[in-house]
C-alpha cells in the first residue's frame, strides 16, 4: 500500500505523507476458486509477490514460518535446510509481519487436510474449459 502512495499512480498527493504508515501493507484477496487454474497444468502464483507457487506451500508457510525463520534473503537458506520446507527467509518488510500465524503446530497430515478444504471454495464456474479434469489442449 505504501509503495502506492508514493508510487506516480497515485491519483491524490495529499495522501502521500501517509505512505511510511502503510509500508509493506498488502490488501487479502478471497479465497474463493483459490485453486481455479486456466487448464489443470498451469503453475500458480500465490501471495503478493508470487513467491509461493502451491497451496501446499501457502499453508505450510503459515504452520511453519516462525519456526524456520532465518535472517537471510531467498536462495541464501543455511546447508542443511531447504527454502519453502525448513527454511524461510526474512520478510520484506519486517515491522509488517503479521504475528498472528507462523507457529500453528500443524502436523503434515492436518496442512494436507486444509489444502483439500481449500480446494472445495470453487464456484464450479470453468469457462473456457468446462470440465477441467479432462483438457487435452494447452495453455495458451
Amino acid at each position: 500500500m505504501g509503495l502506492f502512495l508514493t508510487g506516480a499512480s497515485n491519483p491524490n498527493s495529499d495522501w502521500t505523507p501517509l505512505a511510511p504508515q502503510f509500508d509493506g501493507f498488502m490488501q487479502v484477496a478471497t479465497v474463493r476458486n483459490v485453486d481455479m487454474r486456466p487448464c489443470p497444468k498451469f503453475v500458480k502464483a500465490y501471495m503478493h509477490n508470487g513467491y509461493l507457487k502451491s497451496l501446499n506451500e501457502v499453508v505450510h508457510f503459515y504452520n511453519t514460518r516462525d519456526v524456520y525463520a532465518y535472517p537471510v534473503t531467498s536462495g541464501n537458506c543455511p546447508a542443511g535446510t531447504t527454502e519453502k520446507v525448513n527454511c524461510w527467509p526474512q520478510p520484506e518488510v519486517p515491522q509488517t509481519k503479521d504475528m498472528t500465524v507462523g507457529n500453528l503446530g500443524l502436523t503434515s497430515q492436518e496442512e494436507s487436510q486444509i489444502v483439500a478444504f481449500l480446494k472445495t471454495l470453487t464456484d464450479g464456474f470453468t469457462r473456457p474449459y468446462p470440465d477441467f479434469t479432462s483438457f487435452t489442449g494447452t495453455c495458451q
